[in-house]
């Protein structure tokens, strides 16, 4: 009997203290949550008056202290209330506009958890928000206007371990940043900040505070969400691997590569440094993000040899042999600088009439002139979006492809005056001043998952031409301009700043460019194909 009351009461103690513990974690998501909402919308905050980091790092021991929600909701109201008196407008904002889109409202306010008159200021706060210039925001930079957010945080670059607080306003900024300017509404966003406190507030070195970022940022669904760490050298493979059939294979590799360390076309890696490859992949579903499935497990691929260390033992899996090899991974200055088969040429004539175009390895604009000539009696073209082209090029490609100005996207860029908020507008392709032939003839769109972001942009501006078939797999689904900011530590991140919907749904955010012809790829096309893709686009043309 003793020992089962002893048993109860040890039970009570510990429910005791995870309750209280529930309790602090609950009240500092709810100080993050107003502490991004006033750096945003009080006019005094939103200048550095007083410095909003600092103000953060002084309140957090006393939320800490707090011996209950209530108690923590009075400290912010006191808190809230020694700021200067806001200066507000005097009619509320036309929230009804319809070039307005929101990802942030009042709704959100009352999901903070704050004292009910607090919940009134804040909505007050919000719905006569005069603009200010602000401290931490801005569109213009330089004397440039931007369409996204550029955002001027202390980057706190030192020590690459900080303290507590500072990995807690880590966490902070980061929810704060995407909750207002994440051009696309997240729905467990208001509901994800409590379950990331106990990774930052515990983290006991640099590599785990880096690593609890990792995981935080791999919540955003967006391949733009990038992260680039203190003094982080970039590798690089020797080959590409790409994810089909649930399978991690050898999808691209130079000849010269192939005969000198016997990699092929299909091989399957099966182990990393000892490690099976599910263990590894499993490790890395919870610090990688992606916009979709294929890009996600795209990005895993980009990862998956990257453990640190330069040179690691790699099983491939061949005709159901295994086999280890040594895989050696190399900076750029080694990579750019390797010994490689013949350059492909940018264009050529693959078949009587069909013509096959890489178009992302055009780097000059006054190639294209040249290209259009080449082209301009073909039967057919297969047009190659499956890589990163360059800007500059695809600047001058609409002249070659439309007479007049038309509409080509509907764009939403973040408003630094109303954070949270985004205007909706259109963008035009606007012919230049020459006159040049327009291609008219049938076009075969060639993309997959490698299609992202400017490559996405380009073949949504393809597709509204007619005679245009899309061939492939699903493309990454993210495109827009990219943003960064700053967390404590010296760490850099990213996130996508300008939602983008192509006209005719040519391009959709999440789903990627709008596919006509789908492409199965599977390891066997792999092994006896060396383009499956670009042949089975030929022997569309040859039909066609």
């Amino acid at each position: 009997m003793k020992k089962l009351v002893w048993l109860m009461l040890i039970a009570l103690v510990a429910n005791g203290a995870v309750a209280q513990n529930k309790t602090q974690v609950a009240n500092l998501a709810t100080l993050g949550k107003v502490w991004g909402f006033l750096k945003y919308y009080h006019p005094s905050a939103a200048k550095g008056q007083p410095d909003w980091d600092k103000e953060l790092v002084r309140m957090i021991p006393l939320i800490e202290q707090a011996a209950s929600v209530k108690e923590a909701g009075m400290l912010l109201e006191s808190w809230y209330r020694s700021l200067p008196v806001a200066q507000l407008a005097s009619t509320p904002v036309n929230w009804a506009a319809d070039s307005l889109d929101r990802v942030f409202t009042t709704k959100d306010i009352d999901a903070f958890k704050i004292p009910v008159p607090l919940v009134s200021e804040f909505k007050r706060l919000y719905d006569y928000h005069q603009p200010d210039t602000s401290r931490y925001i801005t569109r213009t930079y330089r004397g440039i206007n931007y369409d996204h957010i550029i955002h001027m945080e202390d980057d706190h670059a030192t020590p690459a371990f900080p303290d507590r607080s500072m990995r807690l306003l880590a966490l902070f900024r980061y929810w704060n940043t995407i909750a207002y300017f994440y051009p696309h509404r997240i729905s467990y966003w208001n509901n994800l900040l409590p379950d990331y406190i106990d990774d930052f507030s515990q983290a006991g070195s640099a590599g785990a505070y880096q690593h609890a970022v990792r995981k935080l940022i791999h919540e955003l669904p967006d391949s733009h969400s990038f992260i680039q760490l203190p003094g982080e050298m970039y590798y690089f493979y020797p080959f590409r691997i790409d994810y089909i059939e649930g399978k991690y294979l050898i999808g691209d590799c130079d000849d010269s590569m192939s005969v000198k360390y016997g990699y092929q076309i299909g091989d399957e890696i099966v182990s990393v440094s000892g490690k099976p490859v599910g263990e590894r992949v499993k490790e890395l579903l919870a610090t990688t993000t992606g916009t979709n499935k294929l890009s996600l497990h795209r990005n895993i691929a980009g990862s998956l040899l990257k453990t640190g260390d330069t040179v690691l033992q790699v099983g491939f899996k061949r005709d159901g042999l295994v086999t280890t090899r040594q895989v050696a991974l190399n900076s750029w200055e080694v990579y750019k600088n390797i010994p490689r088969t013949h350059e492909k040429p940018q264009w050529q004539e693959v078949e009587k009439g069909i013509w096959y175009v890489r178009f992302c390895a055009i780097r000059k604009a006054d190639t294209l002139q040249r290209l259009f000539q080449d082209i301009r009696q073909a039967k057919s073209v297969i047009w190659d979006m499956r890589d990163y082209p360059s800007y500059q090029v695809t600047t001058q490609l609409g002249q070659y492809l439309y007479p007049d100005r038309m509409v080509v996207t509907q764009e939403r860029n973040a408003s630094d005056q109303y954070p949270g908020t985004f205007i909706k507008s259109p963008y035009h392709f606007t012919p230049g001043g020459k006159t040049v032939e327009v291609y008219k003839w049938p076009l075969i769109l060639l993309v997959d998952e490698h299609t992202q972001s400017l490559s996405e942009s380009v073949s949504s501006l393809l597709q509204l031409r007619p005679n245009t078939t899309t061939m492939g797999r699903q493309t990454a689904g993210t495109t827009g301009n990219i943003t960064w900011f700053s967390l404590p530590g010296g760490i850099e991140v990213s996130y996508t700043g300008v939602g983008v919907t192509g006209v005719q749904n040519s391009f959709v955010q999440g789903r990627g460019v709008k596919i006509d012809v789908p492409i199965m790829l599977t390891q066997d096309a792999l092994v006896q194909s060396r383009d499956y893709m670009l042949g089975k686009a030929i022997e569309y043309a040859r039909s066609h």
